[in-house]
């Protein structure tokens, strides 16, 4: 997404690049155009500069709500129209007070001097340099430091609290699941399943009929399919964090997942949208943003798809899929053994298994744990059940692990 270069509509520097959305001179931020839609015709998108719908001409809504779109970034043309006027008739400079006023004005805002009696224009004058102080003083050195400091202290005590915090915790949960915990009350059992299938006959619909289908009918419908693929581009974010340069102004907007991401933009309330930094505190006397928002044009391959008429079949095809189990359940001393059955004519059987487990109470909560044939047989009939609660994924994710040593 190529963007055309632009004209600052504040102190008029022109040919500032087109991916800048801040004059380089003055400082004068470019926003960028939000969109609308009808809420009578449905008609959407609309650029926020129409005040009325394209479509059905319906004034736009007092309270509408402005958007960003993904696919289109259009920057807010401030020299069009009577902006294009005020570039050609350029701020004038207070004789009195030497401080710039818009060309709008004909009286100082600063010092209330007639404009008449200024015989120089912001554009003739150049800018003067501002010189450092001669003199540092150390009083306003000792501020700084303790501004450092304060922003040391404010940026590493959360960082020691966090990490303290996750190393107490890291071995809170080593302890608790190596710690082998006991159960007098439990109970063991086994269960039996026959998982039955049912041959059923359904219907679907392909653009192939597959060979052991039955057709129903054919229809003559769309198909769409990827024709061919196309170069576009997008805008995306790039990280200035290691860039030195902390008065690099290019930056905006961006892509973020795959569609644009309004974090780096400012609803203005009025269609625009205008770009601002995410600011944090960082050790030293400059605190620049933590995240430069500045954006680069990426480029990828669209897919774009065609349609054509097409054959689609409609059939039906028969297949076995679980319809029904049957179970059984004993205690210890029980042999285990299959509920006896008797298969439907379109049924049959699939697969049978047998399983074991132990059921308790941990921490008030119902625990069931599925055991081996002969962990089963190991702790039927014991006097308690020794196990682990293991929590190294989390206390909200224990997994419960029987003992070696069974009392």
């Amino acid at each position: 997404m190529q963007h055309s270069n632009w004209i600052c509509p504040q102190c008029g520097l022109p040919d500032i690049s087109g991916d800048r959305v801040q004059c380089p001179r003055c400082g004068k931020k470019r926003n960028r155009w939000g969109y609308w839609d009808c809420a009578s015709c449905q008609t959407k998108s609309i650029r926020a500069d129409h005040k009325e719908c394209p479509n059905c001409g319906r004034p736009r809504a007092r309270n509408v709500k402005f958007y960003l779109r993904d696919d289109l970034v259009e920057f807010v043309d401030e020299v069009s129209g009577q902006n294009a006027v005020r570039i050609n008739r350029p701020n004038w400079i207070c004789p009195y007070c030497n401080q710039q006023n818009d060309d709008a004005v004909d009286v100082c805002v600063y010092c209330n001097a007639a404009r008449t009696e200024s015989k120089e224009r912001y554009h003739d004058v150049e800018t003067p340099q501002q010189t450092p102080p001669a003199q540092t003083f150390p009083k306003v050195q000792r501020k700084k430091d303790r501004t450092t400091l304060v922003c040391c202290l404010l940026v590493l005590i959360p960082f020691v609290l966090f990490f303290g915090f996750a190393a107490i915790l890291a071995i809170w949960q080593s302890v608790s699941s190596k710690k082998v915990r006991t159960a007098t009350e439990y109970e063991t059992y086994w269960t039996s399943t026959v998982f039955i299938e049912e041959f059923r006959t359904f219907e679907d619909s392909d653009w192939e009929l597959p060979a052991d289908a039955r057709l129903i009918r054919t229809a003559e419908e769309d198909y769409t399919y990827i024709d061919h693929y196309e170069r576009r581009s997008r805008e995306v974010w790039v990280d200035d964090d290691d860039d030195d340069d902390w008065d690099n102004d290019d930056w905006g907007g961006g892509w973020d997942d795959g569609g644009w991401d309004d974090g780096g933009w400012a609803d203005y309330g009025d269609g625009q949208f205008g770009v601002f930094r995410i600011p944090t505190l960082i050790c030293g006397a400059k605190a620049p943003s933590l995240i430069t928002l500045r954006y680069e044009t990426e480029y990828y391959d669209e897919p774009v798809y065609a349609t054509v008429p097409r054959t689609k079949y409609y059939y039906e095809y028969d297949a076995w899929v679980d319809s029904r189990t049957v179970t059984a359940n004993g205690t210890p001393g029980t042999e285990p053994y299959y509920e006896s059955f008797s298969l439907e004519e379109n049924e049959r059987e699939r697969t049978r298994e047998i399983r074991w487990y132990v059921d308790f109470q941990h921490d008030d909560e119902p625990v069931t744990i599925e055991l081996s044939k002969a962990e089963y047989d190991r702790i039927s009939g014991g006097s308690e059940l020794r196990y682990r609660c293991d929590v190294t994924d989390g206390f909200d994710n224990p997994q419960y692990i029987l003992a070696d040593d069974q009392g």
